[in-house]
């Protein structure tokens, strides 16, 4: 009778409760996570250096250009008017004339401190002989020698349709050579580039 019992129990079958369980989206849970959140920008720290002041500019060379020889003569002009309470007034790199008196191609340099001017002091290159004329030639490549150094009346250099140029120089009686009975004040003498000196080959009194 016990056993009919209790298989009669097992046969009754008893309802059980289930929870609801919602519905799972599988694509959704496979999906990438949320991109994080952007990071607000960090200004970078102010420095409190002060900028570097830049230095002034290199001046320029006043005698580019010119010769170490030709540019001392020009240094020699300025202190020259200085030293006579005076103030050059010029610009060094250009004082200096290009000219050919050698046949060698290459440039000659002449100054004639007619073209120059000491401001507020004596000038110390001009008197009763003239203004002071200072010429360099070639002597190769890089050299120059000053040739000619003192004050004339006057000064051309004559090379048109000539194979060796003459220079023509206009002097005080005080640098002329030749008898003067006549008592003249000028001569004219002319010059030419030989033998690597500038040599006088004429001289004649000017009568005018």
């Amino acid at each position: 009778m016990a056993a009919v019992l209790v298989v009669a129990l097992a046969a009754v079958s008893l309802p059980v409760a289930r929870a609801e369980v919602a519905p799972v989206d599988v694509a959704a849970s496979e999906a990438a996570p949320p991109a994080n959140p952007p990071v607000p920008a960090v200004p970078a720290p102010v420095s409190t250096a002060s900028s570097p002041t830049p230095g002034p500019a290199a001046a320029a060379d006043p005698y580019a250009g010119l010769p170490k020889v030709v540019a001392r003569a020009v240094q020699e002009l300025e202190a020259e008017c200085r030293a006579a309470e005076g103030r050059p007034n010029w610009k060094p790199g250009t004082l200096a004339e290009v000219v050919n008196v050698s046949p060698d191609g290459r440039p000659d340099y002449l100054i004639d401190t007619h073209a120059i001017a000491c401001d507020g002091g004596f000038t110390p290159w001009i008197g009763s002989d003239g203004f002071r004329h200072i010429l360099f030639v070639s002597t190769g490549p890089g050299r120059w020698v000053r040739a000619f150094d003192r004050a004339a009346r006057g000064f051309e250099i004559n090379n048109k349709g000539r194979k060796v140029p003459q220079v023509i120089v206009f002097s005080h009686s005080a640098y002329c050579t030749r008898p003067n009975p006549e008592r003249y004040m000028r001569c004219t003498q002319v010059y030419e580039w030989r033998r690597g000196k500038l040599r006088k080959i004429s001289e004649d009194w000017f009568t005018d």
